[in-house]
């Protein structure tokens, strides 16, 4: 089951519309009063740990 939720939450953000979404918050609403280079590094970590907690799910 974890694997399949896994799926569907990938193929939802390597979607198109996701993407671009995503491009436009990220450019427009954010700003560098939030700290807008620390919530990059914060997405490179989460992108880490989905990764770890996927591997660990599908092969424990």
């Amino acid at each position: 089951m974890p694997y399949d939720y896994y799926e569907y939450l990938k193929k939802q953000r390597d979607s198109d519309e996701y993407i671009e979404i995503n491009d436009i918050v990220r450019k427009k609403i954010w700003s560098e009063s939030i700290e807008f280079k620390a919530r990059q590094k914060w997405l490179k970590i989460e992108d880490k740990i989905r990764i770890k907690l996927y591997l660990y799910l599908r092969y424990n």
